[in-house]
């Protein structure tokens, strides 16, 4: 079973990787097309409730209460129950959503001053109008992730792990078509809502080829919807933990010189990229498993989350250190070509660093969750995320004069590791689930070990690749004409990947490929 895993989450990790490299065109592009300032403050700040709104509930809110309602409705009813209760769903949650934004459109330029009190009036106005366009990017990216949901609850997993990436692309193709066409920002949040429409499309089309249907709900869809009902609130709060924490570094970083929201955002989006790659991934093929495990072996749990936690462990640690060790030369490369986003590159990788700290506790935290879900105890973790949100906004009000946007960055970490801690309390002290403490240790030992000596010769063979590209003239002659490329440009520009990426893959490999010299062991990646 633990080779299944890894390989239905393998599938998932590639196709999120494909999706989050098309992205990071993306946000080399919206760096071209809004810069790094007051516009751009302005766009992603009116963004920022439907992209919230999207994060929550398309890549964890609906999947996760949505799953094992579906799994326990074919459990009764077979396929049938899935579609009744697909329909129900799709009915009473799209019409809430639909509300919503209509609420939303009637009082945008409040909301705008809510989530950022310390713009302008006249900023919040132009992104107040920006708000009224976007927010029916939600409605249709909640209907597609309904349809997803029921996917998923079959061990369908190809179409919603594609969709983000062939959203992705659908948003790279407009931002090329703005940028070409010289349009402005409005007519680009009009083809955001078209890319949406086309992903609501994608997984209805899956759904309806996958030989699922719609049909009428009877009494039955409406006692699993209720259960449904009682974990939303409590899921909305603990799912969309990183979100909300966002949504508050917002309005402190509000405050700060124009510019600070913008680059919050991309430190944080790059920090989404291995928690999405692996954690999400992870979490989403153990949802399903984690929910008819509970139902027909209960009694091996606790081993089924030591494995998971160790391969979050083992997979995220060395991503965590070449995120660190590169992150100057990633913001280079993100705002190459842009010189007022170039001055800003040191304050972006101190954010960027800030929020590595806590990037195990995100990615574990996403597991943890997925176990809760997939017991249908949605009050414990809204506990703990409670708590996380009180000590975010606390220490932000403490570090924001001092630290500014690199304290806002460190507040959400710190408080991403206490709902760590509170999950592991209350998972061996409440749920009894047992924690190998002893092979934990030893575990970490051995992994701690094989980690030193890899990076180390990875630290090696970087300072000897770096001297000689800084020591080398590269000269070339193409078809009768000399060429020259400065070492700048395999140092400080977009060149540096063309040998640093190499080498952190190697480091990677070798962790793979020693790990048993280190006498570490994976159930997920070890063959049984």
């Amino acid at each position: 079973m633990s080779r299944s895993i890894l390989k239905h989450t393998s599938k998932i990790g590639i196709l999120a990787l494909a999706s989050r490299c098309i992205a990071f065109v993306r946000e080399v592009l919206l760096i071209r097309f809004l810069s790094v300032g007051a516009t751009s403050d302005i766009f992603f700040t009116a963004f920022r409730i439907p992209n919230t709104m999207r994060k929550i509930f398309a890549e964890g809110l609906l999947s996760s209460i949505l799953v094992p309602a579906f799994i326990n409705a074919e459990h009764k009813s077979g396929r049938t129950g899935i579609n009744r209760l697909t329909t129900l769903a799709l009915f009473c949650i799209e019409l809430t959503i639909f509300l919503f934004c209509i609420v939303i459109c009637f009082y945008a330029q409040q909301v705008i001053a809510l989530i950022a009190p310390g713009f302008s009036a006249e900023k919040v106005q132009h992104s107040a109008q920006l708000l009224k366009i976007l927010i029916s990017f939600i409605l249709f990216i909640s209907s597609g992730a309904i349809f997803a949901a029921a996917l998923q609850a079959q061990k369908h997993f190809f179409i919603p792990a594609i969709a983000p990436a062939i959203l992705n692309v659908l948003y790279v193709s407009s931002l090329l078509t703005c940028l070409y066409c010289q349009c402005n920002i409005e007519i680009f949040c009009y083809c955001m809502i078209a890319t949406s429409i086309a992903y609501v499309i994608i997984h209805l089309v899956s759904y309806l080829y996958m030989g699922f249907a719609l049909q009428a709900p009877n009494a039955r869809s409406w006692q699993e919807f209720k259960t449904v009902i009682i974990q939303f609130i409590p899921c909305f709060i603990s799912t969309g933990i990183l979100e909300i924490n966002h949504f508050i570094n917002t309005g402190f970083g509000s405050y700060l010189p124009s510019g600070s929201l913008t680059l919050i955002r991309y430190a944080f989006q790059f920090v989404n990229i291995p928690i999405g790659i692996i954690a999400a991934s992870l979490s989403t093929v153990l949802l399903p498993h984690f929910s008819k495990l509970h139902l027909e072996s209960p009694e091996e749990m606790s081993s089924h989350i030591f494995e998971a936690i160790k391969f979050v462990i083992w997979s995220t640690l060395p991503i965590c250190f070449l995120l660190c060790f590169f992150s100057q030369e990633i913001f280079q490369t993100l705002f190459m070509g842009d010189m007022e986003a170039m001055s800003k590159v040191p304050l972006a990788q101190s954010i960027f660093i800030a929020y590595l700290i806590g990037l195990l506790s995100f990615s574990l935290n996403k597991v943890f969750l997925t176990l809760f879900y997939a017991l249908r105890l949605s009050f414990v973790p809204m506990i703990a995320t409670t708590l996380s949100i009180i000590i975010n906004f606390t220490l932000n009000s403490l570090l924001l004069e001092q630290y500014q946007a690199t304290g806002i960055a460190f507040a959400s970490s710190v408080a991403s590791i206490v709902q760590t801690i509170c999950f592991l309390l209350f998972l061996h002290l409440h749920l009894k689930i047992r924690f190998y403490w002893q092979e934990y240790s030893i575990f970490l030992m051995r992994y701690l070990t094989q980690l030193l000596f890899s990076c180390t010769l990875f630290w090696t063979l970087y300072r000897a690749l770096h001297y000689v590209v800084e020591t080398h003239a590269f000269a070339y002659r193409i078809f009768g004409t000399n060429f020259s490329v400065t070492h700048h440009f395999f140092l400080q520009g977009i060149g540096i990947w063309f040998w640093a990426g190499p080498l952190s893959l190697l480091l990677l490999w070798l962790l793979y490929a020693t790990r048993k010299k280190f006498a570490i062991s994976l159930a997920y990646l070890d063959k049984k």
